[in-house]
């Protein structure tokens, strides 16, 4: 019997990203792969050992070093085919010419194989990508996003349950999700300032791109602290969730909002139910201001600062938008007095024909699509080389030994500290309870059944059965 094709899907930020990743494995697992769902390192580690498979994913190639190519080029060594997919393809500030720039900054799809792979979040990306006629130009494909399908009707009872005991805690809730990094990052200054965040101090562009959007988020954050501590005036009986972006310190939040006695700063498992749970949520330039339209909830635009190069055009098509804390406030009573139907916060007539080119969810379901195109890439595969369990086991269990050793001298080094804190909130380890209670809903919403083993906190296994 020849061995399994492999598929390897990597994450990144669990609260994100792992969902999608489950429910896409569900469905594309078969008889003849074996998926592979962990740390983009773990599986590179992994890819040494294994042959013949398919890598969906953007970290083989890092945004802001499309020239290094040392990981994409082991995948090919190793008889992978590439599907390259961005966890960041429409959500850009500013205008067309500068998402252009965003997009080509990220990946230049000329590095590609023919046999590869681009999974586009939108028809824009995919004319981007096009233009610059790479080898790979047939298969760019506009797919959407998975995570974002979870949204629908067909797939929300997923999240149901998280929802109502969200409910049971918080009753009404108001939700305020912050996308404020460059102001408030859990990394530090130095990390914001960097090359690895795009940040070129020799380039002009480079350099006035970052202060300006720093000297933004930074006037972001200010007003959304006056506007937390308003709410908290005007509304003291109804609670207020602040969810800070994953890359975002939550002790500063912890810290300003102290004595608030009805505000909660957290950020506890995926965003979804939360959305789904609460009375309105409160954003501006936030990918969940998408997430929240698609799953019918209240969504408020707080935008009290205007600078049309630093809005994200995408997130801020939906829902009312509020300039100054008064019109929040407005727009909160009359929500929460039950005044305010969808139709007067989003219109679908109204979405401008450019959000609909940018994301194809609000066109389609992404995940048909998807698992299209990893079916075509899968059948290039031929040839193809498996790892036994134990030697994987033991391998893992030796990484993870080494891991504690690291964590015991990270102290010594503030920098490796704050990254090693910053590694472990976006990916704080897989946890076997948790992936248990999800894969059974998923195996009974979509009636496919599949095994799966966990091989470590950061890597496990899914199989058809």
């Amino acid at each position: 019997m020849s061995a399994p094709k492999h598929l390897l899907f990597p994450v990144e930020t669990i609260t994100r990203e792992l969902d999608y990743r489950l429910a896409l494995a569900v469905q594309a697992a078969r008889p003849d792969n074996r998926i592979y769902i962990g740390l983009h390192e773990t599986l590179m580690r992994l890819a040494r050992r294994l042959k013949g498979g398919v890598y969906l994913g953007k970290s083989a190639i890092r945004p802001h070093s499309p020239e290094a190519l040392d990981d994409y080029e082991l995948l090919k060594e190793r008889g992978f085919v590439f599907v390259h997919f961005d966890t960041e393809g429409a959500v850009y500030p500013g205008d067309e010419p500068l998402w252009r720039k965003i997009l080509c900054e990220r990946l230049d799809p000329r590095h590609l194989d023919s046999e590869d792979y681009v999974c586009t979040w939108g028809k824009f990306q995919s004319q981007v990508y096009r233009e610059m006629d790479p080898a790979c130009r047939d298969n760019i494909r506009t797919t959407g996003h998975p995570r974002f399908d979870l949204y629908r009707p067909r797939w929300r009872s997923y999240y149901q349950e998280d929802a109502r005991r969200l409910r049971a805690r918080y009753g009404d809730f108001i939700l305020i999700n912050t996308n404020l990094a460059r102001a408030n990052n859990q990394w530090g200054d130095d990390f914001v300032f960097s090359p690895y965040n795009g940040f070129n101090p020799e380039q002009l562009d480079s350099r006035i791109h970052a202060v300006h959007e720093w000297a933004y988020k930074n006037q972001q954050l200010s007003h959304f602290v006056r506007l937390v501590h308003r709410l908290h005036v005007v509304f003291p009986d109804i609670p207020v969730v602040v969810r800070p972006h994953p890359s975002e310190a939550p002790d500063f939040y912890r810290l300003v909002f102290k004595g608030l006695h009805s505000v909660h700063v957290l950020h506890d498992g995926p965003v979804a139910p939360w959305l789904l749970a609460c009375r309105c949520m409160i954003h501006d330039g936030c990918t969940t201001g998408l997430e929240a339209y698609l799953g019918d909830a209240k969504i408020i635009n707080f935008r009290p600062v205007d600078d049309p190069m630093q809005q994200l055009f995408l997130p801020n098509q939906f829902g009312v938008r509020c300039k100054s804390e008064d019109e929040v406030v407005d727009s909160l009573v009359e929500l929460l007095h039950g005044n305010g139907d969808r139709t007067r916060f989003d219109d679908p007539d109204l979405i401008d024909h450019r959000a609909r080119r940018l994301l194809h969810n609000l066109c389609d379901d992404a995940f048909p699509a998807m698992l299209a195109v990893l079916s075509e890439a899968q059948a290039k595969v031929d040839d193809t080389e498996s790892v036994s369990d134990l030697a994987l086991e033991a391998e893992e269990a030796f990484f993870e030994t080494v891991e504690r050793v690291k964590q015991l001298l990270r102290p010594l080094s503030d920098r490796h500290r704050r990254a090693a804190a910053y590694a472990r909130a976006k990916f704080p380890g897989l946890d076997a309870g948790d992936i248990s209670r999800r894969l059974q809903r998923l195996q009974k919403m979509t009636g496919q059944e599949v095994d799966h083993q966990m091989v470590s906190r950061g890597l496990m296994v899914v199989e058809s059965r």
